[in-house]
């Protein structure tokens, strides 16, 4: 199996994801990178500590350097 990198434009991307699905599942595999796992698992905490602060569910904040 070979790794082709695509850039897709926004329009264009949930029609090529639509054709990549209709090919057979064990010749097409889709992997997302370990970069956007990790920025979207900082986004969401980072989001739930913003919504414990704004409830008072925090007593100090800490300040990392």
């Amino acid at each position: 199996m070979r790794t082709l990198t695509l850039k897709i434009s926004d329009d264009y991307f949930d029609r090529f994801v639509a054709f990549v699905d209709m090919l057979p599942k064990k010749a097409v595999k889709i992997a997302e990178d370990k970069k956007s796992q990790e920025i979207e698992t900082l986004q969401n905490n980072l989001k739930e500590a913003f919504e414990d602060v704004k409830a008072g569910r925090v007593k100090s904040i800490r300040t990392i350097k």
